[in-house]
């Protein structure tokens, strides 16, 4: 094996293991996030604090791969698709990152609400939570499978969520016009949805990276978008 060959070994090692470390560490996140809801909706609060716990998890595996990141652009200072592949990924574990830290945010609301009375509207949360999830599932999927097309579709859907998020607050706000007292729960609750709000918006930046990294297009601060996609646009096995 040349010298070069050997290199371009050692490098297609090290970007490897930088992808399967991120595609764990997704992983992670999404169970973090799957318990968090898990423990408010079944008024469980042991799986709130493990949810909490498990956060650091994350955050460990971030710091590994950030420094294995920088090792490779420091030891092979890749160039254009190469270079965007390390750049792009490490943005990707920043994102899993937030996303696991919304996941301990809900956890922590979702012990408040446990103290409480149970609130009959719980279960409104739920359609904001599955619309997050599936944005977590697909963005990670796109990234995977080096699919900017899909990407591209999945980083629309977020309107979808955000609409949800919205739809969430105005009837949470209605039950609250209507009460005497205790809105407590109700104000926790609000809090949830938006915190799945933003794990939404943290799938949509991995879409933005993915986009990145096989197009070279920066889309991040586009103003102008492309009409709403549709789930029905999805490639086949999103």
């Amino acid at each position: 094996m040349s010298a070069n060959e050997h290199i371009l070994r050692a490098f297609s090692d090290a970007l490897a293991r930088l992808r399967e470390n991120v595609l764990t560490m997704a992983s992670i996140a999404r169970k973090n996030l799957a318990n968090a809801m898990r423990g408010l909706l079944e008024r469980d609060t042991d799986l709130c604090n493990q949810t909490i716990a498990d956060d650091q998890d994350v955050n460990l595996l971030e710091k590994t791969i950030d420094k294995a990141g920088m090792d490779i652009l420091i030891r092979f200072q890749p160039m254009a698709h190469d270079l965007r592949q390390v750049m792009g990924t490490m943005r990707v574990a920043n994102n899993l990152e937030r996303i696991s830290d919304q996941a301990s945010s809900i956890a922590k609301r979702a012990r408040k609400i446990n103290q409480l009375t149970e609130l009959p509207e719980l279960h409104l949360v739920q359609p904001v939570y599955q619309l997050a999830a599936r944005q977590i599932e697909q963005s990670m999927a796109a990234f995977a499978d080096g699919n900017a097309d899909a990407a591209a579709i999945i980083r629309g859907l977020d309107k979808e969520l955000d609409n949800a998020e919205k739809a969430l607050d105005e009837a949470l706000l209605h039950v609250m016009e209507s009460q005497q007292g205790g809105l407590e729960a109700y104000l926790h609750l609000i809090f949830v949805g938006r915190f799945l709000e933003r794990v939404g918006d943290h799938a949509k930046n991995i879409c933005e990276d993915t986009i990145f990294i096989e197009k070279a297009e920066d889309i991040r601060f586009l103003k102008k978008q492309r009409p709403e996609p549709t789930v029905d646009e999805l490639p086949e096995g999103l």
